[in-house]
C-alpha cells in the first residue's frame, strides 16, 4: 500500500475538499431557496403558475444531472453572461438549478400534508394566503420535511463530483490527478471515499435526530394554540 502518496499530496486533496464544501454549500442554500419558491407556486391552486412550476419540475428531472451540468457550462451560461462562465460558477448554478427541483416537490408533498385543522384555525384568525403560509403551513411543513431534504442534500454532495465533467478541480477530481501520476489508485480512491462518507453520514445522523415523532408533538401543540386563538 502506498500511503504516503496522500501525506504528500494531502495539501492538494484538501484544497479541493474545499472547493467541494463551498460548492455543497452555496447549492444546498440556493436550491432550497429555490426550491421552496417553486413548490409553493407548484402547491398553488391559481392553475396557470401551478402548471408553468409543475412544467419546470418535471423537465428539470427528466435530464440527467451530468448532461444538465455540461449543458449550463457550455449552452447556457455563455447565452446569458455573453461570455463564458468559471468552472465554479457554472457547476453551482447547474446544481442549484437541478436539486431544486427535487426540493421544489419534497416541498408540495409536505404542504400537502398539512392537516386542514392548522389551516382554518389560521382562517380564523384572519390571516391571508401569504401570512398563513409564512407564518403557520410552511414551518410545519419544513418540521416534517427535514429528514426527506437532508436525504436530497447528502445525494447533492455526492453529485458535486460531477463538477470534474467541466474541469473543476473539486475534491474526486484531485485525487484522479493524483493517482493518474502515481499509478496508485487504491489508496487515494478508500481516502476519498471515507471523507464522503464521514461527511454524508454525519448528515445522516443529524437527520435521525430531526426525525418525525417530536414534530408530530409539535403539530398538535401548534394547532392548539391557533384554536385557543381563534
Amino acid at each position: 500500500m502506498h500511503w504516503n502518496d496522500i501525506f504528500e499530496n494531502f495539501d492538494f486533496l484538501m484544497s479541493g475538499l474545499v472547493v467541494t464544501i463551498q460548492l455543497a454549500l452555496l447549492a444546498i442554500i440556493g436550491s432550497l431557496l429555490c426550491g421552496i419558491v417553486f413548490g409553493v407556486l407548484r402547491h398553488s391552486k391559481i392553475p396557470v403558475i401551478s402548471f408553468l412550476a409543475g412544467a419546470y419540475i418535471e423537465f428539470t428531472r427528466s435530464i440527467p444531472l451530468i448532461l444538465f451540468i455540461v449543458f449550463i457550462h457550455f449552452g447556457f451560461m455563455p447565452l446569458i453572461l455573453g461570455e463564458a462562465s468559471s468552472f465554479f460558477q457554472s457547476a453551482c448554478v447547474a446544481l442549484i438549478v437541478f436539486t431544486s427541483a427535487y426540493v421544489a416537490e419534497i416541498v408540495r408533498g409536505g404542504l400537502n400534508s398539512i392537516d386542514k385543522g392548522h389551516i382554518e384555525a389560521a382562517k380564523s384568525l384572519g390571516l391571508n394566503w401569504f401570512d398563513r403560509m409564512i407564518y403557520v403551513i410552511l414551518p410545519i411543513a419544513l418540521t416534517r420535511m427535514t429528514p426527506a431534504l437532508v436525504s436530497q442534500f447528502i445525494s447533492l454532495i455526492k453529485d458535486t463530483s460531477l463538477a470534474s465533467t467541466i474541469g473543476l478541480i473539486e475534491f474526486t477530481r484531485s485525487g484522479e490527478i493524483i493517482y493518474e501520476r502515481t499509478y496508485h489508485e487504491l489508496e487515494i480512491l478508500i481516502f476519498i471515499a471515507l471523507t464522503y462518507f464521514a461527511i454524508c453520514y454525519s448528515l445522516s445522523s443529524l437527520s435521525k435526530k430531526l426525525e418525525s415523532k417530536p414534530y408530530i408533538n409539535k403539530d398538535s401543540e401548534n394547532l392548539k394554540q391557533l384554536k385557543e386563538l381563534a
